[in-house]
């Protein structure tokens, strides 16, 4: 698992140097869970503009992964849950995304699947 983390870490990198604009990697830190017992978590992806403020792209924690566009400060995605339960369990999310500085974004996220959370993340663009 470690294997393929580095090796999309090393494309991501590799990503941003060829297309120093329009796609980049993204490092998140979420604090999900924020209604009950805070549990933190890390994720990766990539973030890709489409035109204007238009921005859509991927992440994934190593089990839970999801696709979302966003338009302005809104932002909606799904994906998968990353549980072993029976069956694809759906994850969706709807929320809200703030530019704190030109590559730290912090969005707030209300996540629809298992179970309804909030979740909190701090993203480092490159």
């Amino acid at each position: 698992m470690k294997k393929y983390l580095v090796l999309i870490m090393i494309l991501q990198s590799l990503s941003s140097f060829i297309f120093p604009k329009d796609v980049s990697p993204v490092l998140s830190i979420r604090y999900d869970s924020l209604s009950s017992t805070v549990a933190v978590s890390d994720a990766i992806g990539l973030k890709m503009d489409l035109d204007g403020n238009m921005f859509t792209g991927f992440d994934t924690d190593g089990t839970d992964y999801r696709i979302y566009m966003g338009w302005g400060f809104g932002k909606v995605g799904f994906g998968h849950d990353g549980t072993d339960a029976p069956g694809p369990v759906k994850e969706y999310t709807v929320g809200a995304t703030y530019e704190v500085l030109d590559n730290i974004n912090m969005d707030l996220d209300y996540v629809m699947g298992a179970t309804d959370d909030l979740r909190l993340s701090l993203n480092i663009h490159f």
